[in-house]
This record gives structure tokens, sequence and C-alpha cells, in this order.
């Protein structure tokens, strides 16, 4: 676990708890933190206990660029992964052994996915245009901005968290689909490449 950086742990605990679509609270993401490395996240003389500052310090020092900007939100605000964030926790995830933090389809989000839903939004995504000029190629660089804001429903006011978060739903509900998977990827760096800005607040 030393590999792993407490900013690291913090975003992994919220990729566990659905935090690349909704904010969550920072007593939870300690929860799930305490879970996963219990030894990292608790007072020293009394080992059971969660030590909650540890982890407000560990989520504040997440959303700074020095850490890779894998959060944003604040204490009130609830926090939620970047984009950025999420796609580290999607390739990082494997590297804490000591839980089992395997998350099945139907709980990667705060409720579960709902299997017409799923089939309808697929459908919806292959008829976009970005799609069209995805598979053409599959090079990014045919995917136009306003072709990546159509797909993921955003327009020029739905900037900063609000925008990554939608960005990261959309990826989430088809991490799976090895069709889907590089295309949302490439077409989120589109869209945010555009701008949107990083969630810098302070609590």
């Amino acid at each position: 676990m030393t590999e792993i950086t407490q900013s690291q742990l913090v975003a992994l605990a919220l990729y566990t708890l659905g935090g690349a679509g909704t904010a969550v609270d920072t007593e939870d993401v300690a929860f799930r933190a305490h879970q996963m490395a219990p030894e990292r996240f608790s007072w020293r003389k009394y080992p059971v206990q969660i030590n909650l500052e540890l982890v407000r310090v560990a989520l504040n020092d997440a959303r700074k660029k020095e850490a890779g900007r894998l959060v944003s939100g604040t204490g009130r605000s609830g926090w939620s992964l970047t984009v950025t964030g999420h796609r580290w926790a999607e390739q990082n995830l494997g590297r804490v052994k000591s839980a089992n933090l395997s998350r099945r389809r139907q709980d990667r989000t705060a409720g579960s996915i709902d299997e017409r839903r799923w089939q309808r939004e697929r459908l919806r995504v292959l008829d976009t245009v970005a799609w069209r000029r995805w598979s053409e190629k599959q090079d990014r660089s045919d995917i136009t901005s306003e072709a990546a804001a159509d797909l993921y429903r955003v327009d020029r006011y739905v900037l900063g968290r609000a925008r990554e978060m939608k960005v990261n739903r959309l990826r989430d509900m088809f991490h799976d689909d090895q069709e889907l998977a590089p295309f949302l990827d490439a077409a989120a760096t589109v869209l945010l490449s555009e701008g949107g800005g990083h969630d810098n607040s302070t609590d």
C-alpha cells in the first residue's frame, strides 16, 4: 500500500462509492477509505477509530495540481472524481489488494442501472454525429467539440465540475463496452480540451 498516496486512496474510495457521477459526503469517503486501508486513516492510539481529519486533508490534496487534480468539491458540497481522477481510478483500482473492491455493473452509480435505459442510451450514443465520425477512422481529431458536446448532452452553460460529472456518468455506464469505451474517452478529451475549468474552490 505504500506506493499509493493518501490522496490517491481517497480517489479510489470515491470511485467505489459512485463518485464519478455524484457528489459523496466526506464521512462516506472516510468510512470507505478506512475499510480499504485502515492503517492509513486511523488514530495512532486508537486504530479502530477513523481519523476524519486525515481524510479531509487527503481529499483537499487530491484536488491540487500536484496530485493530478483527481477530485473536485468541498466538505460542504461533497466530493466527486474529475475525469482525470475517474480514468486514474479505473486503471489503478487493482493495486489495492487488501479488500475486494470490484464493482458489479448495477452497482456503479447510486442506484442500479435499468437495463432498458442502458440499451436506449447505447442506441442514442451510436446515433450521434460524434460516433459516426469516430467509427470511420477511430481518430479523435475527427470528433468536433460540437459533436462531443451533443454526445455528452452539455452546452456552454454546463462548465467545470458539472461538465466533468456528466462525462463521468456516461463513461462509467459503458466502461465495460469494448466498442464504446475508447470512443467515449476520446470524445471526453475533445470536450474537456475546449475548457470548462477546474473546480478549485476551498472548503
